[in-house]
């Protein structure tokens, strides 16, 4: 009996130290589609809290005494899987990106990065294969109609020109309401950097950036994702991250494409006859004897075409990635050239851009992100402005020829002659721009983080203009010029304390960090009039010299701090909050706080919501916070300020500006409330927001009493709401077994906007056609509302909106209308089949106001002696007639009236982008000596659907007034563009 018993205590024993015996596994994880190495994988042992992460190189160790240990491998953007050791002691796993949308990494600031399944936030994303080989000159056009919530339009088609861009709406009245741009963590200036006043247009400092650089661009809509970023976020943020190099051997890419741009709607204005038949009917009208005999035989001169061309487009791409264990790179340069639809207008751009990653030691990272940009624009004045070419093609009268008879250019008053304004006026815009960071982050254990980083700015601009004495503006001075030189230069010191804790089914990320920034502005102008001959245009020919510079700045410091949770995935929490100091405000209110929380909740991974079938995922989500806007006052609008100047030749100062220590940020509230769903096993993802902002404490100038010397003072006193929701639906429609992929995008939104309170009403622009006040809402018209043509007498009729029984230009005024939408979006359809790949996207807009004020000036009825609209043509006549334009006298088209019939609708759709590329086989390419090979034909703006009459729905052609959106004023219109291009890889 005893020798048993020891036996089986012996045999115990050994089970005991056999299950005690630690085993030492070691692998690599790479890419499962090009084989490189993949840094950063979660390698779990399944029922456990052992773990690790695998290294720069993919590789990993780690030990286990659990017995048939299985691994659970899991990577952001990759599948989830699991691998059982058995008997083995080093393994290699291949992990393929996933195709599952819920998936998805989406990039939430700061260098966080989180699945979509677990974030809180209300975040739309747009990939780089998305954008790729689109016609734009700017990273913000290209999310037109791809995110839903935003609005983006393109001012006119002017190369290199303005674009507007509104996430959920405008925020503000006076402030900016463009977001703030992040690209790889530095924050942007994307303000106009154009000082000339040459019209109503603006250039777009986002054109400095190739597109071809961008990985992907993630836009934060709600207080939960946009908090972090504190008195900068309230009108939402984009944040651009750019490729990098990985571990991996070196890949060569080109892109490049060519094509032509073309106009798609000339002026709408009458021939030489018609505009003498019309002017004899003016005549007759009045009792005046016909001023032309033979309307027939008039000259009919087209004033367009001369300034018109087939713009050339081309662009080219060249990068060169990859790298090794300690060493990983980018390096990309890119030649661009847009030429504008009308002639002498352009924009060139060259760029630069070094990405590096480096690991010198263990648990230490650097790099760098460099970029050089380049660029050059012709201009010219159009966009409100009666000196410019386009406004002359719709004024000058068709009758008369281009030249007098003794060669110079036939005039008529105040209006330039279009070829004179194209030929006779030169205006260059030159810009170097250097974007820069450097980084070092350092693990001091196990995922506990400190990154630092300096990022710097810096963009220098040259501007000029010469009009030669055939122009309206030189002729009487000898030719005048004007030189402006400005510099801006804004660096930025930040520094992040990250830590990751993942135990049990609890997932803990947290950050604290510093920033610290500076921003500066320096101006030089100087002008001449007056010079011996138009062969000499440098401003020290000048025979009368004037200039003047000045300078700004201002600085900002912040304290944050982010928490991001969630139990199982399931349960999700993200707190943050952020501390902003600003120079620009008073003393008494230096400092804001910005708080958000957001709460998320998987229901489809809790055991009642299992087997629903076709319905994969489903998570709630709901977050609040407080973000702020600095944008609206200048930099030192809290103090109390001198200014120089000069009385009777005698140097002096004077009081400017009242000092207000009360000064302080506009804040907005904002709720968001959101369901998503994951459908036929997450192929299909469906986004569902509702939102609601609360803008306080606008910063408006308000009247004071002239008692003070003043009769303004810039105060915090408004209101404003913006509420609406948002569909998103992104889907892989035949799912991954199918041959024929089909990639479906779509997406709506609605926003409401209303202006809660104001100090007083107040009109803007010209013939203060905009009206703000309680209960209205942005961007509104506000015209006489013309209600018909007496159909027996031709005269004009208007509401009596007053009730007094009689029209009054003065009090019979009312708001028609607003350029807001009712709804907005766009719809993606990318096709692949075998080498084949097609993809078509529309952009929509339905309910917007859009005021086609060029009617306004060209539907003039004979009080002027300038050229008519087409529409003229459709005017009373005779007894009967039914129309909208009034019989052609005086009294019908008295100048202080502002007819509603000019404000058209504006909703369009229109074929954004439409490509069809063919890849060569993998096996035909590598023969030649390429990985892949791809040709595409594209066509952008090929067609757009609309009522409106102008020439283009989306233009805006006062973008330099941020208080006035959709009106079309003598804008070059966006152009339909056709191109062939190629992308090869080595």
């Amino acid at each position: 009996m005893k020798p048993k018993l020891t036996l089986l205590c012996f045999l115990l024993l050994f089970g005991q130290l056999a299950r005690g015996q630690m085993k030492t596994i070691t692998g690599i994880v790479v890419d499962g589609g090009d084989n490189s190495a993949l840094s950063g994988v979660s390698v779990l042992i399944k029922g456990t809290t052992q773990g690790t992460k695998t290294g720069t190189d993919g590789k990993f160790q780690l030990q286990t005494n659990v017995a048939n240990a299985v691994l659970v491998f899991k990577f952001l953007g990759y599948e989830t899987k699991e691998l059982s050791v058995d008997n083995q002691s080093q393994i290699s796993v291949q992990l393929h990106a996933t195709e599952n949308l819920m998936e998805e990494v989406v990039i939430t600031g700061y260098g966080g990065a989180q699945s979509r399944r677990t974030v809180t936030s209300a975040i739309s994303q747009v990939k780089a294969e998305e954008i790729a080989n689109i016609p734009a000159s700017s990273s913000d056009q290209l999310l037109q109609g791809r995110a839903s919530g935003v609005q983006v339009s393109s001012n006119s088609g002017t190369p290199g020109g303005g674009v507007s861009v509104r996430i959920r709406g405008t925020s503000s009245i006076n402030a900016s309401s463009e977001p703030l741009y992040i690209i790889d963590g530095i924050p942007m200036q994307s303000n106009n950097l154009s000082g000339l006043s040459i019209g109503g247009g603006i250039t777009n400092p986002m054109a400095d950036i190739n597109p071809a650089d961008i990985e992907s661009m993630e836009v934060l809509k709600d207080a939960s994702a946009t908090a972090i970023y504190g008195a900068r976020a309230a009108n939402g943020v984009v944040l651009i991250t750019t490729k990098r190099g990985a571990n991996k051997k070196a890949v060569i890419n080109i892109g490049a494409y060519m094509g032509g741009q073309e106009i798609t709607k000339k002026p709408g204005v009458v021939d030489g006859p018609s505009f003498e038949m019309l002017m004899n009917e003016v005549a007759e009208n009045a009792g005046n004897p016909a001023p032309y005999s033979n309307p027939a035989s008039a000259l009919n001169t087209d004033w367009a075409s001369p300034i018109l061309r087939t713009g050339q487009l081309r662009n080219v791409d060249l990068s060169i990635s990859g790298g090794g264990e300690k060493v990983r790179y980018m390096i990309s340069g890119n030649n661009f050239l847009q030429e504008g639809i009308m002639k002498n207008s352009d924009f060139s751009r060259t760029t630069t851009r070094v990405n590096l990653d480096f690991t010198p030691i263990d648990k230490l990272n650097m790099g760098t992100s460099i970029l050089y940009s380049h660029n050059s624009r012709k201009r010219l004045r159009n966009d409100d402005n009666i000196s410019g070419g386009l406004e002359g093609t719709f004024f000058y009268p068709p009758n008369h020829g281009i030249y007098n008879e003794d060669g110079s250019y036939f005039k008529i008053p105040t209006f330039e002659n279009p070829l004179a304004a194209i030929n006779e006026t030169t205006i260059g815009m030159l810009t170097n721009r250097f974007l820069g960071t450097v980084f070092a982050e350092y693990e001091f254990i196990p995922n506990l983080k400190l990154k630092s980083n300096f990022s710097f700015d810096y963009s220098n601009v040259a501007e000029s203009v010469y009009d030669n004495s055939k122009t309206n503006n030189g002729s009487a001075v000898g030719g005048v010029a004007q030189r402006l030189g400005t510099n801006n230069s804004n660096w930025i010191q930040e520094n992040v304390l990250s830590y990751r804790f993942t135990a049990a089914g609890h997932n803990l990320n947290a950050l604290i960090g510093t920033t610290f920034q500076q921003s500066r502005t320096d101006v030089a102008t100087s002008t001449g009039q007056g010079f011996p001959s138009d062969a000499f245009q440098e401003i020290v020919a000048a025979a009368v010299l004037r200039s003047s510079s000045t300078s700004t700045s201002y600085g900002i410091a912040s304290f944050f701090s982010r928490v991001d949770y969630n139990y199982q995935s399931k349960y999700l929490f993200t707190m943050n909050l952020r501390r902003d100091g600003s120079s620009r405000f008073g003393s008494e209110n230096k400092w804001g706080t910005f708080p958000s929380v957001g709460l998320g909740w998987v229901l489809s991974e809790e055991s009642f919501m299992q087997n629903l079938g076709f319905l994969s995922t489903v998570k709630l989500r709901g977050s609040y916070g407080v973000t702020g806007n600095q944008s609206g006052i200048n930099d030192f609008q809290s103090l109390g300020l001198w200014g120089g100047g000069a009385y009777a030749d005698l140097a002096g100062i004077a009081p400017t500006q009242l000092a207000n220590p009360n000064l302080k940020w506009e804040t907005t509230n904002q709720l968001d409330l959101g369901i998503e769903f994951g459908l036929f096993k997450d192929r299909m993802h469906i986004d569902i927001d509702y939102y609601n902002k609360h803008t306080k404490d606008l910063l408006l100038a308000v009247s004071i009493p002239r008692t003070t010397g003043f009769d303004q003072l810039v105060q915090n006193f408004g209101e404003m709401r913006n509420r609406g929701v948002e569909l998103g639906i992104n889907a892989d429609v035949l799912g991954p077994s199918s041959a024929l992929k089909w990639d479906l995008g779509f997406n709506i939104a609605t926003n409401k906007n209303r202006i809660l309170k104001l100090a007083a009403p107040f009109n803007v622009y010209n013939r203060d056609i905009y009206r703000y006040e309680e209960g209205g809402e942005m961007f509104s018209f506000y015209l006489h509302p013309q209600t018909g043509v007496n159909p027996q007498t031709g005269a004009i009729e208007f509401e009596d909106v007053n009730g007094d029984g009689e029209f009054d230009v003065n009090n019979d005024r009312r708001i028609v209308g607003s350029a807001n939408p009712d709804f907005f979006g766009g719809i993606t359809n990318s096709f692949k089949w075998k080498g084949f790949d097609l993809s078509a996207f529309l952009q929509y807009t339905y309910g917007n106001d859009q005021l086609n004020w060029n009617r306004f000036f060209q539907e003039h009825g004979g009080t002027r002696s300038t050229n008519f609209s087409t529409s003229q043509l459709d005017r009373w006549q005779q007894p009967g007639d039914i129309t909208m334009i009034p019989r052609m006298t005086a009294d019908n088209y008295a100048s202080d009236i502002r007819p509603s019939r000019f404000l058209e609708d504006g909703s369009y759709m229109r074929l954004k982008n439409i490509t069809v590329g063919y890849s060569l086989p993998a096996s035909f390419a590598k023969k030649i000596g390429m990985s892949t090979a791809r040709v595409y034909v594209s066509g952008q703006n090929v067609f757009t659907i609309t009522n409106y009459t102008g020439l283009d729905p989306e233009l805006t052609g006062t973008a330099s007034n941020t208080l006035t959106q959709g009106i079309e004023f003598y804008s070059m219109p966006q152009p339909r563009t056709f191109m062939a291009g190629v992308n090869l890889n080595f």
